[in-house]
């Protein structure tokens, strides 16, 4: 066997949770105990969403398409048979409420903002597009329906970016971006790319480039281009997006590690949107753990980490199963952080293509246009 081919079978080992050959990897798995704590609070959180989906198959109260996607994202992320039993039938229904409440590939406008639901709608539906390529039961829905609206929905993204780079809250805004918008706009833009869907590659690139010209000399990004005021939640959607890149940028992502290691988890749960934080921050780690994964310094400093988020997020769990909301976000129930941290927890088992720096293998059979 090549060292090209056992690091290549290591880190698919890895990412499927089985153990590693030690002279490989660095061990620095969580006790058995934590993982059985964390597995256990996951499928709780789904249990709880599944008995508290409304009628039209949403969750949440204003911004049911953001929340819908990151309930959908958390059982795609959470099984390797997503569509199989009552879960799946869940699941149907909220992609279904996703598919009804877009035309032509733009999603309804909700609240203050259009471009969160766009982007995490999209995702959901690329998601689940791809899932349903490699999942053994496959779901009773169109998925070519599925991937049509992913077509449509990623050029209604790049019709809306902005001047810089980036977007912003509404359509229709060429002068106007910000980081968070930014960030659910390009994860959609890779994710359809991940499955063979057609992306604008120029639009996905000067969305990366926007990124990177946020980071400030500290490692933190910007609220905003040109802000020079370092966002902790914003620093780790900038660098879990970042780390999606094919070509790494090194001098980028080791300035918002580091910055990440410097403020810790403990500061992003005392910040306006802990879950955001936490869900990107877990998200970026885990991206840079498997870009330095053989070496021991960067695969124990990542993993500690996250094993500190996904404390912090566990210490909030309430009995019944589900999660609080928490921070500034107010009136969408506990469905939004249920959703969450289910999907949180779930992440670093590599299900979803965003938690991956290598695309996945679509089946040749997939009819690509």
């Amino acid at each position: 066997m090549t060292r090209r081919t056992k690091l290549l079978v290591t880190l698919c080992l890895f990412l499927l949770g089985s153990p590693v050959i030690a002279d490989e990897l660095p061990r620095d798995d969580p006790p058995p105990s934590d993982i059985k704590a964390l597995a256990a609070a996951r499928e709780r959180g789904l249990d709880w969403l599944t008995k508290n989906q409304a009628s039209d198959g949403s969750w949440g109260t204003t911004y049911t398409i953001a929340v819908t996607s990151f309930a959908c994202l958390s059982y795609l992320g959470g099984s390797d048979e997503p569509f199989t039993g009552e879960r799946g039938r869940v699941l149907l229904k909220g992609l279904s409420f996703l598919m009804a409440n877009q035309s032509d590939g733009q999603f309804t406008k909700q609240g203050h903002t259009w471009i969160h639901g766009q982007g995490f709608g999209t995702l959901a539906l690329s998601e689940a597009y791809g899932r349903s390529l490699f999942a053994k039961t496959k779901p009773d829905i169109d998925t070519q329906q599925i991937r049509g609206i992913v077509g449509q929905a990623v050029q209604v993204i790049a019709n809306n970016q902005s001047t810089s780079g980036g977007w912003w809250y509404a359509p229709g805004s060429p002068g106007s971006h910000e980081g968070s918008t930014t960030v659910c706009a390009v994860q959609a833009l890779v994710s359809a790319s991940n499955y063979g869907i057609k992306i604008d590659t120029g639009v996905l690139a000067r969305g990366f480039d926007y990124l990177k010209q946020c980071q400030n000399a500290d490692g933190g990004f910007d609220y905003k281009l040109g802000d020079a005021t370092s966002m902790k939640e914003g620093t780790a959607g900038g660098v879990a997006t970042l780390g999606l890149m094919k070509k790494f940028d090194y001098s980028v992502m080791i300035k918002g590690y580091n910055f990440l290691l410097k403020i810790t988890p403990a500061e992003i749960s005392s910040q306006r949107f802990p879950y955001y934080g936490h869900f990107y921050g877990c998200m970026g780690m885990h991206l840079l753990r498997q870009e330095f994964g053989r070496d021991k310094e960067y695969f124990e400093k990542t993993s500690q980490y996250i094993a500190e988020a996904q404390k912090d997020v566990l210490s909030w769990r309430q009995e019944n199963g589900e999660w609080p909301t928490k921070g500034s976000v107010s009136g969408e129930g506990k469905a939004y952080g249920t959703a969450f941290a289910s999907l949180l927890l779930s992440g670093p088992d590599g299900r979803l293509s965003i938690y991956n720096r290598r695309s996945p293998d679509v089946p040749r059979d997939d009819p690509r246009p």
